[in-house]
């Protein structure tokens, strides 16, 4: 925490996290609304809270008007500077992270859209309210139109980077969809860190602390606490980004880049 209202968030640097195609969402979601030609049919009456600008800007101000990330990451055409921070516990190096900071306030307006979406889609026809039912047939159209467009503008990216987000301020490990088992450096499947009595927010804490007494030193050493909360961390990343499919055999042998 950087004040009362502001919560530092770590983002890890994996493949599946496409923070670019998140932020083309959200300006798609803000405009969802918008009257449309008479030709293209009614616009959509998606709730105030889904097409508010402040969700577009919350998004942007996490992962697009932030100095720390790589240009590459975000989609931007600038230049190739990485700035994310490596990691090392005991001579091996470990997927780097980078560092945000958002006011809870904005946290959990996505936070909140993302639940607002959930409910929609897991929610029947006949159980839902007018307006619950307009965006789960919102929910169903996108769906449609990022398996149409292989995936380059996604709903899922969206969900999963503000999952991802919200694990700075998560107070329960994850539960649905956990590995027992991921692959080490050396390819090698081995237990998940054991998560009881800790939490996500707490071993973010842990690690950004150890990252802050680094100052300018890179790579990051790890201390056996920090490790720990990383190994911790990753299973939540792996949880996030993954879903439902995150102990398929694909997720698993992503799991090394951890």
């Amino acid at each position: 925490m950087t004040g009362q209202d502001e919560v530092r968030i770590l983002i890890p640097d994996h493949p599946e996290l496409r923070l670019a195609a998140a932020i083309e969402f959200a300006g798609a979601l803000q405009h969802a609304n918008d009257p449309l030609p008479v030709d293209e049919g009614e616009p959509w009456r998606l709730p105030e809270q889904l097409v508010a600008a402040d969700l577009e800007s919350a998004l942007d101000a996490a992962v697009l008007h932030q100095p720390h990330f790589s240009h590459r990451h975000i989609g931007d055409t600038g230049p190739d500077t990485d700035t994310g921070i490596d990691l090392r516990h005991d001579g091996v190096g470990h997927m780097p992270v980078y560092v945000t900071t958002l006011p809870r306030e904005q946290l959990r307006l996505l936070l909140d859209a993302a639940a607002v979406l959930e409910q929609a889609e897991t929610t029947s026809g006949t159980e839902s309210l007018p307006a619950l039912r307009e965006v789960r047939e919102f929910v169903d159209t996108w769906r449609e139109a990022d398996e149409d467009q292989d995936g380059d503008v996604s709903l899922g990216a969206w969900r999963t980077v503000v999952r991802i987000l919200g694990l700075a301020i998560a107070d329960t490990p994850a539960r649905e969809h956990r590995p027992r088992r991921l692959l080490d450096e050396a390819g090698q499947a081995v237990p998940v860190a054991d998560g009881t009595g800790t939490s996500p927010a707490a071993d973010t804490a842990v690690l950004l602390a150890r990252i802050d007494a680094a100052g300018d030193t890179r790579p990051v050493d790890l201390d056996t606490a920090a490790f720990a909360a990383y190994q911790r961390l990753t299973i939540e990343w792996h949880t996030a980004i993954y879903g439902p499919k995150a102990t398929s055999a694909d997720a698993l042998l992503q799991s090394n880049t951890y």
